[in-house]
């Protein structure tokens, strides 16, 4: 109890007191002085009625993290039931002022790096933006709002994920580090994003699975209501990976498919990046909808979350605009919804032509325009308000876990990517049974 009192009232204070210089208090301010002072002369009354010593309060290094969910737990609850989960890469964590926190159910910090020893890297600039003064803001504002926070741990390296999974003790010293971080950060838990691109064989795909098996029962024994998700390639049935789905399918966990990408920077011809339908068309080498239904043969849809991109790939084309263009000249330039909204259109300097289509097996529109100093037509597919309402009904159609965007803050500015996921999903609703729910 007294725990609870004193860090309460040091989340009251620090929220006053980080607000942003030479801004007039408002009268939601002055109610949090007021309670911060009455709870402050309640501190001192059970300091003084239990006679427990300053010295027995959390220390000031403890109160660094952010307040855990376990303290607002049960106040809001997902009015559809369903999972909202982003992904908040640390390099756009400057641009998180345009998240909904009342459509969204999981905040995924993005990324700390781990590597075949099972340590973290604790110099990046993941760490170091993960460990700030501003992150502990944005996770104590996400639980404000009845959020989970979770911390993605990355190893993007074929070699080091073989020798990770073949050394146990490394396991074992990677889930210490993780439910120690998880604890120390005040956060809810973990997704692991391992990409291992090929086909390491099924021997590695149980090790990974004892792996994750072993994590999640480390990390629910140790931090009360946590929860692991794992994140995983779209084409990992069709093509398998370290990922064997019908395992994995068994954990306590959640499955974030990263539904995208099927359309890559290296791409030799233009398609969707994210395109629902046109495998069985012969159009796409593989779709949204084919990957759900491969993962559905081996897997609970309740433990399924449709991961979407707010992104897509600008390429030079040759020759005019048409799905499947050729590339033929260099790579994709990825454009985050913003810059591909706010940037290309008709009016855009250093063009002698605009067009816009909708690709309606695919689901998804496109812009081109031809950029007079190339002289080549350049092509992008965007999922935007439409494509995107569209899979969400997919995904509700199919009662999959919820759906998930890579990336927050790639709609900087822009509330159209939150609108319509407040549309399908809802905001969560306040559980009336306990107050101060910031909804």
């Amino acid at each position: 109890m007294l725990e609870f009192a004193y860090r309460f009232c040091c989340f009251i204070k620090s929220t006053i007191t980080k607000r942003e210089e030479g801004k007039v208090a408002s009268k939601n301010d002055i109610l949090k002085y007021r309670l911060f002072v009455a709870f402050d002369l309640i501190l001192l009354l059970l300091i003084f009625s239990q006679k427990i010593s300053i010295k027995d309060l959390p220390s000031p290094t403890a109160l660094l993290s952010p307040i855990p969910l376990s303290v607002f737990q049960n106040k809001a609850y997902a009015k559809s039931g369903k999972e909202v989960f982003g992904f908040a890469p640390y390099w756009t964590f400057n641009k998180l002022d345009n998240v909904d926190f009342g459509v969204l159910t999981t905040l995924a910090y993005f990324d700390l790096e781990t590597d075949s020893s099972g340590d973290l890297d604790t110099t990046g600039p993941g760490y170091q933006t993960f460990m700030s003064d501003h992150a502990t803001q944005v996770f104590n504002k996400a639980h404000s709002y009845g959020d989970r926070v979770v911390v993605t741990v990355t190893n993007m390296d074929a070699d080091s994920i073989r020798a990770l999974m073949d050394d146990q003790s490394a396991q074992d010293n990677l889930i210490s580090n993780l439910t120690t971080i998880v604890k120390d950060r005040g956060i809810d838990g973990v997704n692991i994003d391992f990409e291992y691109a090929g086909n390491p064989g099924q021997g590695y795909r149980n090790k990974y699975t004892r792996f994750i098996h072993n994590l999640t029962a480390r990390m629910h024994q140790e931090v009360a209501g946590s929860e692991v998700s794992i994140s995983v390639y779209a084409s990992a049935v069709k093509e398998p990976k370290i990922y064997d789905i019908s395992d994995l399918g068994k954990e306590d966990i959640k499955i974030f498919m990263m539904a995208y990408d099927f359309g890559y920077a290296g791409s030799d011809n233009v398609m969707p990046t994210s395109p629902l339908y046109g495998a069985k068309e012969g159009k796409y080498w593989y779709d949204v909808s084919t990957a759900v239904e491969d993962f559905l043969a081996l897997m609970p849809a309740q433990k399924l979350i449709l991961g979407t991109p707010w992104y897509g790939y600008n390429y030079a084309i040759s020759g005019k605009p048409k799905v499947n263009a050729p590339t033929g000249y260099g790579y994709g330039v990825p454009e985050t919804y913003t810059l591909a909204k706010e940037d290309i259109h008709p009016n855009m300097e250093g063009i002698t032509a605009y067009k816009e289509g909708w690709d309606n097996i695919g689901k998804v529109g496109w812009k081109a325009y031809f950029a007079e100093e190339s002289g080549t037509w350049r092509m992008l597919f965007l999922d935007d308000a439409k494509s995107l309402g569209i899979k969400y009904d997919f995904a509700k159609d199919k009662n999959l876990a919820g759906v998930g965007m890579w990336a927050l803050g790639f709609d900087d500015g822009n509330p159209d990517l939150w609108n319509v996921l407040r549309d399908k999903f809802g905001v969560k609703i306040a559980d009336s049974r306990v107050p101060g729910t910031n909804l």
